[in-house]
Protein backbone atom coordinates (compact mmCIF):
# COMPACT_ATOMS: atom_id res chain seq x y z
CA UNK A 1 0.00 0.00 0.00
CA UNK A 2 2.82 2.37 1.08
CA UNK A 3 4.43 2.22 -2.55
CA UNK A 4 0.82 2.73 -4.56
CA UNK A 5 0.62 5.63 -1.94
CA UNK A 6 4.03 6.76 -2.83
CA UNK A 7 3.42 6.25 -6.99
CA UNK A 8 -0.25 8.16 -6.40
CA UNK A 9 1.80 11.10 -4.78
CA UNK A 10 4.25 10.95 -7.28
CA UNK A 11 1.97 11.67 -9.62
CA UNK A 12 0.28 14.25 -8.12
CA UNK A 13 2.65 15.67 -7.45
CA UNK A 14 3.65 16.76 -10.92
CA UNK A 15 -0.27 17.38 -11.45
CA UNK A 16 0.54 20.04 -9.44
CA UNK A 17 3.65 21.70 -11.14
CA UNK A 18 0.88 22.24 -14.17
CA UNK A 19 -1.48 23.66 -11.54
CA UNK A 20 0.90 25.52 -10.27
CA UNK A 21 1.55 27.26 -13.63
CA UNK A 22 -2.35 28.15 -13.97
CA UNK A 23 -2.22 29.80 -10.55
CA UNK A 24 0.73 31.36 -11.08
CA UNK A 25 -0.36 32.92 -14.52
CA UNK A 26 -3.95 34.02 -13.30
CA UNK A 27 -2.27 35.29 -10.26
CA UNK A 28 0.17 37.44 -12.26
CA UNK A 29 -2.33 38.71 -14.90
CA UNK A 30 -5.72 38.73 -12.96
CA UNK A 31 -4.48 40.10 -9.43
CA UNK A 32 -6.26 39.68 -5.84
CA UNK A 33 -9.45 41.40 -6.82
CA UNK A 34 -10.21 39.25 -10.08
CA UNK A 35 -8.95 36.54 -8.37
CA UNK A 36 -11.22 36.68 -5.56
CA UNK A 37 -14.12 37.52 -8.03
CA UNK A 38 -13.12 34.05 -9.48
CA UNK A 39 -13.54 32.27 -6.56
CA UNK A 40 -16.67 33.10 -5.93
CA UNK A 41 -17.39 32.44 -9.83
CA UNK A 42 -16.36 28.75 -8.84
CA UNK A 43 -18.26 28.21 -5.82
CA UNK A 44 -21.37 28.83 -7.84
CA UNK A 45 -20.35 26.80 -10.37
CA UNK A 46 -19.95 23.73 -8.07
CA UNK A 47 -23.23 24.42 -6.64
CA UNK A 48 -24.96 24.32 -9.80
CA UNK A 49 -23.00 21.17 -11.16
CA UNK A 50 -22.99 19.37 -8.09
CA UNK A 51 -26.36 19.80 -7.68
CA UNK A 52 -27.66 18.68 -10.60
CA UNK A 53 -25.62 15.79 -10.94
CA UNK A 54 -27.36 13.60 -9.25
CA UNK A 55 -23.87 12.35 -7.60
CA UNK A 56 -23.21 10.31 -10.03
CA UNK A 57 -19.30 10.72 -10.27
CA UNK A 58 -19.89 9.88 -6.45
CA UNK A 59 -21.68 7.03 -7.94
CA UNK A 60 -19.24 6.01 -10.37
CA UNK A 61 -16.79 5.29 -7.22
CA UNK A 62 -19.50 3.55 -5.19
CA UNK A 63 -21.20 1.05 -7.90
CA UNK A 64 -18.57 0.36 -11.06
CA UNK A 65 -16.25 -1.45 -9.00
CA UNK A 66 -18.40 -4.08 -8.13
CA UNK A 67 -19.39 -4.25 -11.93
CA UNK A 68 -15.86 -4.41 -13.00
CA UNK A 69 -15.43 -7.40 -10.50
CA UNK A 70 -18.40 -9.26 -12.32
CA UNK A 71 -17.24 -8.46 -15.64
CA UNK A 72 -15.92 -5.61 -18.23
CA UNK A 73 -19.85 -6.28 -19.82
CA UNK A 74 -21.33 -5.29 -16.88
CA UNK A 75 -19.18 -2.27 -15.95
CA UNK A 76 -19.53 -0.84 -19.91
CA UNK A 77 -23.28 -1.12 -19.71
CA UNK A 78 -23.38 1.03 -16.35
CA UNK A 79 -20.93 3.45 -17.45
CA UNK A 80 -23.15 4.72 -20.59
CA UNK A 81 -26.23 5.07 -19.23
CA UNK A 82 -24.76 6.79 -16.51
CA UNK A 83 -22.54 9.04 -18.28
CA UNK A 84 -25.53 9.43 -20.56
CA UNK A 85 -27.65 10.48 -18.52
CA UNK A 86 -25.32 12.94 -16.96
CA UNK A 87 -24.19 14.79 -20.07
CA UNK A 88 -28.16 15.10 -20.98
CA UNK A 89 -28.87 17.00 -17.30
CA UNK A 90 -25.47 18.72 -17.80
CA UNK A 91 -26.44 19.97 -21.08
CA UNK A 92 -29.97 21.41 -20.33
CA UNK A 93 -28.73 22.78 -16.60
CA UNK A 94 -25.97 25.08 -19.02
CA UNK A 95 -28.96 26.18 -21.76
CA UNK A 96 -30.65 27.12 -18.42
CA UNK A 97 -28.26 28.80 -16.46
CA UNK A 98 -27.41 31.23 -19.46
CA UNK A 99 -30.66 31.93 -19.88
CA UNK A 100 -30.85 32.69 -16.47
CA UNK A 101 -27.39 35.34 -16.95
CA UNK A 102 -28.88 36.92 -19.73
CA UNK A 103 -32.41 37.75 -18.23
CA UNK A 104 -32.21 37.57 -14.93
CA UNK A 105 -28.89 38.13 -13.48
CA UNK A 106 -29.60 39.53 -10.27
CA UNK A 107 -30.38 36.18 -9.42
CA UNK A 108 -26.76 35.08 -8.51
CA UNK A 109 -26.61 38.05 -6.56
CA UNK A 110 -25.30 41.53 -6.66
CA UNK A 111 -21.87 41.15 -5.71
CA UNK A 112 -21.65 39.45 -9.32
CA UNK A 113 -23.21 41.57 -11.57
CA UNK A 114 -19.92 43.54 -12.57
CA UNK A 115 -18.50 39.95 -13.64
CA UNK A 116 -21.51 39.09 -15.04
CA UNK A 117 -19.41 38.69 -18.63
CA UNK A 118 -16.82 36.46 -16.91
CA UNK A 119 -19.93 34.33 -15.72
CA UNK A 120 -21.58 34.34 -18.86
CA UNK A 121 -18.09 32.68 -20.11
CA UNK A 122 -17.95 29.73 -17.26
CA UNK A 123 -20.81 28.90 -17.32
CA UNK A 124 -20.02 27.37 -20.82
CA UNK A 125 -17.86 25.42 -18.82
CA UNK A 126 -20.58 23.56 -16.74
CA UNK A 127 -20.34 20.42 -18.77
CA UNK A 128 -16.78 19.87 -18.72
CA UNK A 129 -17.11 20.56 -14.98
CA UNK A 130 -19.43 17.75 -14.74
CA UNK A 131 -17.96 15.07 -16.96
CA UNK A 132 -14.21 15.32 -16.14
CA UNK A 133 -14.87 14.13 -12.33
CA UNK A 134 -17.26 11.56 -13.07
CA UNK A 135 -15.06 9.97 -16.03
CA UNK A 136 -11.48 9.93 -13.37
CA UNK A 137 -13.66 8.22 -11.10
CA UNK A 138 -15.21 5.56 -13.71
CA UNK A 139 -11.56 4.86 -14.21
CA UNK A 140 -10.87 4.42 -10.60
CA UNK A 141 -13.49 2.02 -10.79
CA UNK A 142 -11.78 -0.09 -13.03
CA UNK A 143 -9.44 -0.30 -10.26
CA UNK A 144 -6.86 1.75 -12.74
CA UNK A 145 -5.43 4.06 -10.37
CA UNK A 146 -2.51 5.29 -12.24
CA UNK A 147 -4.71 5.51 -14.72
CA UNK A 148 -7.25 7.97 -13.01
CA UNK A 149 -4.38 9.79 -11.97
CA UNK A 150 -3.08 10.17 -15.17
CA UNK A 151 -6.79 12.05 -16.25
CA UNK A 152 -6.30 14.13 -13.03
CA UNK A 153 -3.16 15.27 -15.06
CA UNK A 154 -4.05 15.58 -18.63
CA UNK A 155 -6.91 18.21 -16.78
CA UNK A 156 -4.57 20.12 -15.07
CA UNK A 157 -2.34 20.28 -18.47
CA UNK A 158 -5.95 21.84 -20.12
CA UNK A 159 -6.25 24.41 -16.99
CA UNK A 160 -2.82 25.56 -17.55
CA UNK A 161 -3.09 25.88 -21.21
CA UNK A 162 -6.46 27.29 -20.63
CA UNK A 163 -5.00 30.13 -18.38
CA UNK A 164 -3.23 31.62 -21.63
CA UNK A 165 -6.80 32.36 -22.56
CA UNK A 166 -6.39 35.54 -20.12
CA UNK A 167 -4.21 37.34 -22.50
CA UNK A 168 -6.50 36.94 -25.06
CA UNK A 169 -9.79 38.16 -23.26
CA UNK A 170 -9.09 38.38 -19.32
CA UNK A 171 -10.38 36.29 -17.03
CA UNK A 172 -13.67 35.07 -19.34
CA UNK A 173 -11.22 34.14 -21.99
CA UNK A 174 -9.75 31.53 -19.09
CA UNK A 175 -13.37 29.97 -18.92
CA UNK A 176 -13.85 29.89 -22.81
CA UNK A 177 -10.43 28.36 -23.06
CA UNK A 178 -11.71 25.74 -20.75
CA UNK A 179 -14.42 24.60 -22.33
CA UNK A 180 -13.12 23.74 -25.46
CA UNK A 181 -9.98 22.41 -24.60
CA UNK A 182 -12.46 20.30 -21.31
CA UNK A 183 -14.53 19.17 -24.13
CA UNK A 184 -11.47 17.64 -25.87
CA UNK A 185 -10.40 16.09 -23.23
CA UNK A 186 -13.78 14.37 -22.01
CA UNK A 187 -14.49 12.79 -25.48
CA UNK A 188 -10.97 10.88 -25.49
CA UNK A 189 -11.06 10.00 -22.03
CA UNK A 190 -14.57 8.20 -22.72
CA UNK A 191 -13.67 6.71 -25.05
CA UNK A 192 -10.84 5.08 -22.80
CA UNK A 193 -13.17 4.19 -19.93
CA UNK A 194 -14.88 1.89 -22.23
CA UNK A 195 -11.78 0.07 -24.04
CA UNK A 196 -11.61 -3.41 -23.68
CA UNK A 197 -15.28 -3.88 -22.44
CA UNK A 198 -17.33 -5.97 -24.68
CA UNK A 199 -21.06 -5.24 -24.75
CA UNK A 200 -23.26 -6.91 -22.85
CA UNK A 201 -25.84 -9.52 -23.70
CA UNK A 202 -28.28 -9.14 -21.17
CA UNK A 203 -30.33 -6.42 -20.96
CA UNK A 204 -31.12 -3.76 -18.75
CA UNK A 205 -33.62 -4.88 -15.38
CA UNK A 206 -37.45 -4.20 -15.62
CA UNK A 207 -37.95 -1.08 -13.87
CA UNK A 208 -35.14 0.51 -13.79
CA UNK A 209 -35.23 4.08 -14.75
CA UNK A 210 -33.29 5.17 -17.85
CA UNK A 211 -31.64 1.52 -17.50
CA UNK A 212 -29.97 2.47 -14.11
CA UNK A 213 -30.47 -0.09 -11.31
CA UNK A 214 -32.88 0.93 -8.18
CA UNK A 215 -30.27 1.15 -5.71
CA UNK A 216 -28.28 3.93 -7.63
CA UNK A 217 -31.01 6.02 -7.84
CA UNK A 218 -31.47 5.10 -3.98
CA UNK A 219 -28.05 6.09 -3.19
CA UNK A 220 -28.31 9.44 -5.69
CA UNK A 221 -31.77 10.70 -4.31
CA UNK A 222 -30.51 10.20 -0.67
CA UNK A 223 -27.65 12.29 -1.60
CA UNK A 224 -30.12 15.12 -3.73
CA UNK A 225 -29.95 17.41 -0.86
CA UNK A 226 -26.55 17.59 0.20
CA UNK A 227 -25.07 17.76 -3.51
CA UNK A 228 -26.87 21.39 -2.69
CA UNK A 229 -25.90 21.90 0.45
CA UNK A 230 -22.24 21.17 0.70
CA UNK A 231 -21.17 23.92 -2.16
CA UNK A 232 -23.86 25.99 -1.16
CA UNK A 233 -21.87 26.60 2.59
CA UNK A 234 -18.53 27.04 0.49
CA UNK A 235 -20.19 29.71 -1.59
CA UNK A 236 -22.21 31.22 1.23
CA UNK A 237 -18.64 31.56 3.12
CA UNK A 238 -16.79 33.21 0.33
CA UNK A 239 -19.80 35.44 -0.94
CA UNK A 240 -19.90 36.73 2.50
CA UNK A 241 -16.43 37.38 2.93
CA UNK A 242 -16.43 39.14 -0.98
CA UNK A 243 -19.86 41.04 0.56
CA UNK A 244 -18.85 42.40 4.00
CA UNK A 245 -14.70 42.90 3.09
CA UNK A 246 -14.13 43.20 -0.68
CA UNK A 247 -12.50 41.18 -3.75
CA UNK A 248 -8.66 42.14 -2.61
CA UNK A 249 -9.86 40.12 0.33
CA UNK A 250 -11.62 37.13 -1.39
CA UNK A 251 -8.63 36.93 -3.60
CA UNK A 252 -6.33 36.80 -0.44
CA UNK A 253 -7.98 34.17 1.20
CA UNK A 254 -8.36 32.00 -2.34
CA UNK A 255 -4.21 32.34 -2.02
CA UNK A 256 -3.86 30.69 0.92
CA UNK A 257 -7.15 28.37 0.24
CA UNK A 258 -5.33 27.52 -2.91
CA UNK A 259 -2.23 26.29 -1.20
CA UNK A 260 -4.77 23.74 0.76
CA UNK A 261 -6.30 22.31 -2.23
CA UNK A 262 -2.71 21.58 -3.50
CA UNK A 263 -2.22 19.86 -0.63
CA UNK A 264 -4.81 18.06 -1.11
CA UNK A 265 -3.99 17.44 -4.93
CA UNK A 266 -0.79 15.67 -3.48
CA UNK A 267 -1.63 13.70 -0.89
CA UNK A 268 -5.55 13.48 -1.39
CA UNK A 269 -6.52 11.80 -4.83
CA UNK A 270 -5.54 8.50 -3.09
CA UNK A 271 -8.43 8.83 -0.99
CA UNK A 272 -10.92 8.46 -4.65
CA UNK A 273 -9.01 6.70 -6.94
CA UNK A 274 -7.48 3.97 -4.49
CA UNK A 275 -9.71 4.13 -1.01
CA UNK A 276 -12.90 4.08 -2.30
CA UNK A 277 -12.84 1.72 -4.82
CA UNK A 278 -11.64 -1.19 -2.51
CA UNK A 279 -13.84 -0.37 0.26
CA UNK A 280 -16.80 -0.89 -1.99
CA UNK A 281 -15.84 -3.91 -3.32
CA UNK A 282 -17.32 -6.05 -0.99
CA UNK A 283 -16.52 -7.95 2.22
CA UNK A 284 -17.55 -7.69 6.15
CA UNK A 285 -17.63 -4.19 7.76
CA UNK A 286 -14.66 -5.72 10.26
CA UNK A 287 -12.69 -6.55 6.96
CA UNK A 288 -13.39 -2.96 5.43
CA UNK A 289 -12.23 -1.31 8.71
CA UNK A 290 -8.94 -2.77 8.89
CA UNK A 291 -8.40 -2.16 4.88
CA UNK A 292 -9.30 1.84 6.03
CA UNK A 293 -7.06 1.53 9.11
CA UNK A 294 -3.92 0.24 7.06
CA UNK A 295 -4.79 3.08 4.78
CA UNK A 296 -4.92 5.67 7.18
CA UNK A 297 -2.02 4.82 8.87
CA UNK A 298 0.31 5.10 5.82
CA UNK A 299 -2.09 8.51 4.68
CA UNK A 300 -1.18 9.75 8.15
CA UNK A 301 2.60 9.25 7.48
CA UNK A 302 2.65 10.43 4.23
CA UNK A 303 1.04 13.90 5.34
CA UNK A 304 3.27 14.26 8.62
CA UNK A 305 6.02 14.01 6.35
CA UNK A 306 5.12 16.07 3.34
CA UNK A 307 3.34 18.65 4.59
CA UNK A 308 5.28 20.26 7.72
CA UNK A 309 8.11 21.94 5.06
CA UNK A 310 5.41 24.16 3.22
CA UNK A 311 3.89 24.98 6.20
CA UNK A 312 7.46 26.38 7.55
CA UNK A 313 7.52 28.71 4.69
CA UNK A 314 3.75 30.02 3.88
CA UNK A 315 5.27 33.10 2.59
CA UNK A 316 7.46 31.41 0.40
CA UNK A 317 4.84 29.32 -0.50
CA UNK A 318 2.20 32.30 -1.69
CA UNK A 319 5.03 33.72 -3.99
CA UNK A 320 5.98 30.81 -5.80
CA UNK A 321 1.78 29.50 -6.62
CA UNK A 322 0.58 33.39 -6.62
CA UNK A 323 2.69 36.71 -6.01
CA UNK A 324 3.72 39.00 -3.55
CA UNK A 325 -0.32 41.04 -3.99
CA UNK A 326 -1.15 37.72 -2.31
CA UNK A 327 1.24 37.92 0.95
CA UNK A 328 -1.72 38.63 3.18
CA UNK A 329 -3.00 35.19 3.05
CA UNK A 330 0.30 33.84 3.64
CA UNK A 331 -1.05 34.27 7.79
CA UNK A 332 -3.79 32.01 7.07
CA UNK A 333 -1.84 29.06 5.26
CA UNK A 334 -1.66 27.43 7.91
CA UNK A 335 -5.88 26.68 9.10
CA UNK A 336 -6.66 26.20 4.82
CA UNK A 337 -4.07 23.21 5.10
CA UNK A 338 -5.06 21.71 8.43
CA UNK A 339 -8.78 21.47 6.78
CA UNK A 340 -7.90 19.99 4.04
CA UNK A 341 -6.06 17.37 5.61
CA UNK A 342 -8.39 17.01 8.32
CA UNK A 343 -11.36 16.43 5.92
CA UNK A 344 -9.10 13.82 4.20
CA UNK A 345 -8.25 12.24 7.79
CA UNK A 346 -12.03 12.30 8.39
CA UNK A 347 -12.81 11.29 4.81
CA UNK A 348 -11.25 7.34 5.44
CA UNK A 349 -13.98 6.63 7.74
CA UNK A 350 -16.84 8.06 5.85
CA UNK A 351 -16.23 6.19 2.99
CA UNK A 352 -16.65 3.01 4.86
CA UNK A 353 -20.54 4.15 5.79
CA UNK A 354 -21.31 4.65 2.23
CA UNK A 355 -19.59 1.42 1.45
CA UNK A 356 -21.93 0.22 4.19
CA UNK A 357 -24.58 1.78 2.78
CA UNK A 358 -26.07 3.69 5.11
CA UNK A 359 -26.85 6.65 3.39
CA UNK A 360 -29.14 8.00 5.49
CA UNK A 361 -26.46 8.74 8.23
CA UNK A 362 -24.07 10.24 6.19
CA UNK A 363 -26.48 12.67 4.32
CA UNK A 364 -27.61 13.32 8.04
CA UNK A 365 -23.87 14.11 9.46
CA UNK A 366 -23.44 16.01 6.76
CA UNK A 367 -26.20 18.13 6.64
CA UNK A 368 -25.81 18.88 10.05
CA UNK A 369 -22.20 19.51 9.30
CA UNK A 370 -23.00 21.92 6.53
CA UNK A 371 -25.42 23.79 8.45
CA UNK A 372 -22.76 24.23 10.75
CA UNK A 373 -20.45 25.95 8.46
CA UNK A 374 -23.39 28.67 7.62
CA UNK A 375 -24.03 29.27 11.07
CA UNK A 376 -20.52 29.93 11.79
CA UNK A 377 -19.93 31.77 8.93
CA UNK A 378 -22.54 34.02 9.50
CA UNK A 379 -21.57 34.95 12.99
CA UNK A 380 -17.62 35.13 12.15
CA UNK A 381 -16.90 36.46 8.74
CA UNK A 382 -17.81 39.76 8.95
CA UNK A 383 -15.37 40.42 12.23
CA UNK A 384 -12.97 38.06 11.56
CA UNK A 385 -12.57 37.84 7.77
CA UNK A 386 -10.30 35.44 6.46
CA UNK A 387 -10.18 33.77 9.78
CA UNK A 388 -13.41 33.37 10.22
CA UNK A 389 -14.21 32.12 7.15
CA UNK A 390 -11.50 29.50 7.70
CA UNK A 391 -12.95 28.52 11.09
CA UNK A 392 -16.33 28.08 9.59
CA UNK A 393 -14.87 25.62 7.07
CA UNK A 394 -12.76 23.43 9.70
CA UNK A 395 -15.97 23.10 11.61
CA UNK A 396 -17.26 20.60 8.81
CA UNK A 397 -14.73 17.98 8.63
CA UNK A 398 -13.99 18.17 12.72
CA UNK A 399 -17.81 17.47 13.53
CA UNK A 400 -17.99 14.63 10.97
CA UNK A 401 -14.96 12.80 12.02
CA UNK A 402 -16.62 12.88 15.48
CA UNK A 403 -20.17 11.93 14.43
CA UNK A 404 -18.75 9.18 11.65
CA UNK A 405 -16.83 7.55 14.67
CA UNK A 406 -19.89 7.49 17.22
CA UNK A 407 -21.93 5.78 14.64
CA UNK A 408 -19.38 3.39 13.57
CA UNK A 409 -18.62 2.22 17.78
CA UNK A 410 -22.34 2.03 17.97
CA UNK A 411 -23.77 0.84 14.97
CA UNK A 412 -21.02 -1.64 13.91
CA UNK A 413 -18.68 -1.69 17.08
CA UNK A 414 -16.17 -0.42 14.90
CA UNK A 415 -13.61 1.14 16.33
CA UNK A 416 -10.11 3.11 15.51
CA UNK A 417 -7.39 1.67 16.95
CA UNK A 418 -5.36 3.64 19.69
CA UNK A 419 -2.44 3.79 17.52
CA UNK A 420 -3.89 5.57 14.59
CA UNK A 421 -5.46 8.04 16.67
CA UNK A 422 -2.04 8.84 18.06
CA UNK A 423 -0.93 8.79 14.67
CA UNK A 424 -4.17 11.05 13.41
CA UNK A 425 -3.66 13.60 16.41
CA UNK A 426 -0.36 13.53 16.04
CA UNK A 427 -0.36 15.21 12.43
CA UNK A 428 -2.60 17.36 13.46
CA UNK A 429 0.22 18.78 15.89
CA UNK A 430 2.67 18.13 13.77
CA UNK A 431 1.56 20.65 11.10
CA UNK A 432 0.29 22.99 13.51
CA UNK A 433 4.02 23.29 15.42
CA UNK A 434 5.19 24.14 11.79
CA UNK A 435 2.86 26.93 10.89
CA UNK A 436 3.50 28.08 13.95
CA UNK A 437 7.18 28.44 13.36
CA UNK A 438 6.64 29.52 9.71
CA UNK A 439 4.52 32.17 10.93
CA UNK A 440 6.48 33.58 14.36
CA UNK A 441 9.97 32.72 13.20
CA UNK A 442 11.53 36.07 12.43
CA UNK A 443 14.96 37.06 12.42
CA UNK A 444 18.42 36.95 10.37
CA UNK A 445 18.34 34.03 7.63
CA UNK A 446 20.70 31.83 9.37
CA UNK A 447 19.29 31.51 13.09
CA UNK A 448 15.79 31.22 11.36
CA UNK A 449 16.83 28.23 8.85
CA UNK A 450 18.18 26.44 11.82
CA UNK A 451 15.07 26.65 13.62
CA UNK A 452 13.01 25.28 11.37
CA UNK A 453 15.12 22.59 10.60
CA UNK A 454 15.26 21.66 13.87
CA UNK A 455 11.45 21.54 13.64
CA UNK A 456 10.75 19.73 10.92
CA UNK A 457 14.02 17.28 12.44
CA UNK A 458 12.16 16.65 15.04
CA UNK A 459 8.40 16.06 13.47
CA UNK A 460 10.41 13.36 11.20
CA UNK A 461 11.95 11.72 13.94
CA UNK A 462 8.47 11.73 15.97
CA UNK A 463 7.01 10.17 13.10
CA UNK A 464 10.01 7.45 12.58
CA UNK A 465 9.63 6.39 16.65
CA UNK A 466 5.66 5.71 15.67
CA UNK A 467 6.67 3.10 12.72
CA UNK A 468 6.82 -0.66 13.23
CA UNK A 469 9.41 -2.54 12.38
CA UNK A 470 7.67 -4.13 9.22
CA UNK A 471 6.66 -0.42 8.15
CA UNK A 472 10.70 0.71 8.87
CA UNK A 473 11.53 -2.24 6.43
CA UNK A 474 9.18 -1.77 3.77
CA UNK A 475 9.76 2.27 3.62
CA UNK A 476 13.45 1.11 3.34
CA UNK A 477 12.66 -1.16 0.07
CA UNK A 478 10.24 1.69 -1.36
CA UNK A 479 12.78 4.74 -0.82
CA UNK A 480 15.71 1.88 -2.36
CA UNK A 481 13.48 1.33 -5.34
CA UNK A 482 12.82 4.97 -6.13
CA UNK A 483 16.77 5.36 -6.04
CA UNK A 484 17.54 2.30 -7.99
CA UNK A 485 14.87 3.86 -10.69
CA UNK A 486 15.89 7.62 -10.10
CA UNK A 487 20.12 7.15 -10.00
CA UNK A 488 20.55 3.62 -11.76
CA UNK A 489 24.10 4.16 -12.34
CA UNK A 490 24.71 4.99 -8.59
CA UNK A 491 23.14 1.36 -7.76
Amino acid sequence: MLKTLVTIGALQIVTMLFQLVRTKTLALLLGPEMVGAMSVIDKLLAVIVQTVSLSLPFAALRFLPERWSIGPGEYRALFRKMRNLLLLLILLTTAGALAVNALRPAVWGAQLLPYRGALTAALLGLPVLGLIPFLQNAIAGRLEQNRAMLIGLLNAVVLALAAAGVWWRGLPGYYIAYAGLGLVLAAAVSRIATRGTPAPAAAPAPGSLFGLPPALWRFSTALIVLTFLSPYAALFVHYHLLRDHGAATAGWMAAAAGIGLSVRTVIGSAHSVFLTPNVNRGGSADDRMAWANRFQRVFCLIAGLVVPPLLLFPGLAVRLLYSSAFLPGAAFVTLFVLLEVVNLLSGTYQSLVIALDRMGVHVANNLASQLLVVAVASQLVKPLGILGAGLALLAAPIFMTVATLIFLSRAYRLRVPAGIVLLSASVVLALTAAGLTGAYARGALVPVLLIKGAVYAAIVGGFFALLTADERRRLRETLGGWRRRLFPAAS
